[in-house]
């Protein structure tokens, strides 16, 4: 509808134009500009006006991370009710590029027998609590415009209580997880750095301090 009416205003201007310009035969100019020309001009408009906007600055806050990693639990939540968690499908949904990868090339190796390694059993989505899982707390704070920190709380139907500390990297529009930082649950402190440190041959802090 808007292309229509932008079409006939330019017209209705272009013969306002001509009716107050006579020749000195008395006759009105003739209209120069084709009329294809006219359409097309309101069309190209048209057509920047549905180029995707610029990402929203929305999604550069800790509001944003937080309710990414809502969203994350809610999902644990659902398989948990429908049938049982799939570790793999969430962090294919909700972890990084980086972290995917390296939990790629991992699994190859341990498949071939070069190196061990048994995961921690899908501790990094309950915390080792019951399900279903209620977001007790969370909090985020961002370290650059694609990195943030973020802690999570979380409780269980018999008020079992799991934390875990998180950092997040924004890729392709979405908050995704890297890490998941803890002294005491991983060695080496960290998921991913055991993650690397197991592909790399070494199961804990000792062998490799012994290797070194």
């Amino acid at each position: 509808m808007k292309k229509i009416y932008c079409f006939y205003a330019a017209v209705v201007m272009v013969l306002t134009a001509c009716g107050g310009n006579k020749t000195q035969g008395g006759e009105a100019a003739a209209i120069t500009a084709p009329l294809d020309s006219i359409v097309k001009t309101v069309e190209v408009s048209e057509a920047s006006e549905a180029q995707p906007k610029a990402k929203s600055p929305k999604m550069l806050s800790e509001e944003a991370v937080m309710v990414q990693l809502r969203t994350c639990f809610a999902e644990v939540n659902r398989m948990a009710a429908e049938g049982g968690i799939d570790v793999t499908a969430l962090d294919k949904k909700y972890c990084s590029k980086d972290f995917l990868e390296l939990k790629n090339n991992l699994e190859k190796k341990v498949q071939k027998g070069e190196v061990a390694f048994e995961g921690d059993e899908g501790y990094h989505w309950t915390a080792d609590i019951g399900t279903p899982l209620t977001v007790d707390s969370v909090s985020a704070l961002l370290v650059t415009a694609e990195q943030a920190q973020a802690e999570v709380w979380l409780k269980d139907e018999h008020d079992n209580r799991g934390y875990l500390e998180l950092t997040l990297y924004l890729e392709d529009g979405a908050w995704k997880i890297h890490n998941w930082i803890d002294d005491d649950v991983y060695p080496f402190g960290a998921l991913f750095h055991w993650m690397q440190n197991a592909y790399d041959g070494y199961t804990d802090d000792e062998e490799k301090e012994e290797e070194e």
